[in-house]
């Protein structure tokens, strides 16, 4: 992603709206990570077409009467409708998708992941905790050393449409994945054997997806790697027809009345900049949801959304789309019994570059470490809604462990004796790197970290850069220190330890020079650690050595994601990573 690179799942965007879209998000906060990293690596295409028209338009796999004018206001949609039908939902959010289609995009997951199926799902139980269980698959056995996978397609899965869901159609999924000329996930099928042939072109057969028959297949992987299964979880992983895909051509995720899956839902309207219709999949081989109708309404003004909550005409509030000042003095006293707090599987961190004095002192970087007030920040930036990262992994990704709580401690005397120590008794002079695209929160957090570090003594300067200037300092190597924020895409720590500290490369821009080359080697190795315990165990010693022995960064906090339930409302689980994305089988009606 550079100037608007979109990130990890990362785009670029072929049109004036879609960079002007992805300004908004950066200067949000959202996807800030992602979209700065990971879209210097992929582009993405896409261009707004209507569903057919602006009228409503029907798949023909579904049965939902779909004769209700969806050309009305977001607002009027919703009113006239009337939230209290039975078996309806309707919910907003600020922004209209760009495509349905998970290969061409890195945020738009809300319809896709209720239209489509993934081969494993990540389960959110009641304490917050997070496991990976079977969907589409019935079974499955991994090879003694980790590279071959063996799965059993559950039997009778049909698409929307009637038509089954074969083997076939997986093999087919992950090959477009790959082969897309404006693909953004190849990273999700790196990991198989044959995916650099079918990416660079000189090979049209994904050679690692061996079909056994309609139900059975068998991937082969170039190298171990343990996090595969959580990869399949993504939405970037959701599996296609084959035979829709074709047929639907570049209308595909643009018209849905050509898109079609095996989940849920199918989307019965999509009216631009308005709203989307989803009704239940009459075919849907798991288990019939309690929502049967959705609508999402498009409301990009946070302010009326709020009325629309308080008027009974949304069913769900998302916070995020919320001032905090409103969260705070409306829904968390009126509405207390009726908030929903999920976790954010993110960390918002410090990087600090080894390769620059003083910083190559780990004597220095304890004491940055030790300077900073923590919780400060977070209830004065975001209302204490979150929670402290000692480590790497925030609390509901596999792999976290509370042996690291207190490992980091607000101390900044400690700290001035470190400084002494280290023979900077007087302090010195750092820069702290500033996107000027950043939120406003982002910002605010870096000017407390400054003056946090002005009480021991460091004079840390605040310097602002445009989106793509950043950018090319933090990939050379040069950039002195900066704070961002990572969240999972899939649930496994590998997702956060290896992104950061896996490589040199990835050292380099990610982390800012982390030095030690045995653990980076320990990193990338773990990877191929088949037993889960031991792969864990492993994990956990090294996240203990990069941040409380080498301290190679400041962790702070992971945010949580809070929303506020109807009276109809009986219960919903958010998405495991915190997203703003639901899947609405998980909302219960009363």
């Amino acid at each position: 992603m550079c100037v608007l690179t979109a990130w990890g799942r990362g785009l670029s965007p072929k049109t004036i709206r879609d960079a002007a879209e992805w300004l908004r998000q950066l200067r949000e906060g959202k996807n800030y990570e992602k979209i700065c990293l990971r879209c210097a690596e992929h582009c993405t295409a896409g261009q707004h077409a209507a569903c057919g028209s602006s009228a409503s338009t029907t798949p023909a796999a579904s049965s939902a009467d779909t004769s209700s004018d969806t050309g009305a206001s977001s607002t009027e949609a919703a009113a006239s409708t009337g939230a209290a039908a039975d078996g309806s939902l309707h919910v907003a959010m600020n922004t209209d998708i760009q495509t349905m289609d998970v290969h061409k995009t890195n945020n738009d997951y809300m319809v896709p992941l209720n239209i489509f199926d993934r081969l494993f799902e990540i389960k959110t139980n009641a304490d917050g905790s997070t496991e990976l269980e079977k969907s589409l698959v019935e079974d499955y056995t991994v090879s003694d050393d980790g590279l071959t996978y063996d799965f059993t397609l559950r039997s009778g899965v049909t698409f929307s449409d009637g038509t089954p869901l074969t083997a076939n159609d997986v093999k087919y999924t992950f090959t477009r994945m790959l082969a897309l000329p404006d693909s953004v996930q190849t990273d999700y099928a790196s990991a198989i054997a044959g995916a650099e042939a079918v990416m660079d072109g000189t090979a049209t057969d994904l050679e690692g997806i061996q079909v056994i028959d309609d139900t059975h297949f068998t991937v082969t992987l170039s190298d171990p790697f343990a996090g595969f299964l959580y990869e399949l979880a993504t939405a970037s992983c959701s599996i296609m027809s084959e035979k829709n895909v074709e047929e639907a051509g570049d209308q595909f995720g643009m018209d849905c009345s050509k898109t079609i899956g095996s989940g849920p839902y199918v989307v019965t309207s999509w009216t631009r900049d308005s709203s989307i219709v989803l009704d239940a999949n009459p075919n849907y081989w798991g288990e019939k949801p309690s929502v049967q109708h959705v609508e999402i309404s498009i409301v990009p003004d946070s302010s009326t959304m709020s009325m629309m909550f308080q008027n009974g005409e949304l069913d769900i509030l998302d916070c995020d789309y919320i001032d905090a000042a409103v969260v705070n003095s409306t829904y968390k006293t009126q509405y207390a019994d009726d908030i929903v707090t999920s976790n954010r599987l993110g960390t918002t961190y410090m990087a600090l570059n080894e390769n620059v004095e003083p910083l190559n002192d780990v004597k220095v970087r304890k004491a940055i470490q030790m300077a900073i007030d923590r919780q400060t920040i977070l209830d004065t930036v975001y209302n204490g809604d979150g929670s402290l990262v000692d480590g790497i992994y925030p609390k509901g990704l596999i792999g976290y462990t509370e042996d690291n709580e207190g490992w980091l401690k607000y101390d900044p005397e400690q700290a001035k004796s470190l400084l002494a120590e280290a023979g900077y008794a007087d302090g010195f002079t750092m820069e702290i790197a500033a996107d000027n695209s950043s939120s406003d929160s982002t910002l605010l957090v870096i000017q407390i970290v400054q003056q946090y570090l002005q009480q021991i003594g460091i004079n840390a300067e605040i310097k602002s850069y445009d989106p793509a200037s950043w950018l090319d300092l933090r990939k050379s190597g040069d950039m002195v220190s900066f704070v961002s924020s990572w969240t999972a895409d899939y649930n496994d720590p590998d997702n956060f330890i290896y992104t950061f500290f896996g490589t040199p490369e990835k050292s380099n821009v990610r982390s800012l020079n982390y030095f030690n080359t045995d653990v980076m080697s320990r990193v990338a190795a773990a990877r191929g650690i088949v037993d889960d315990t031991k792969r864990l165990t492993e994990y956990a010693a090294l996240e203990k050595q990069i941040v409380e022995e080498d301290a190679a960064w400041v962790p702070m906090f992971s945010r949580s994601h809070l929303f506020v339930k109807g009276d109809r409302i009986a219960s919903f689980t958010p998405h495991w990573a915190g997203y703003n994305d639901t899947q609405y089988i998980n909302v219960t009606l009363k």
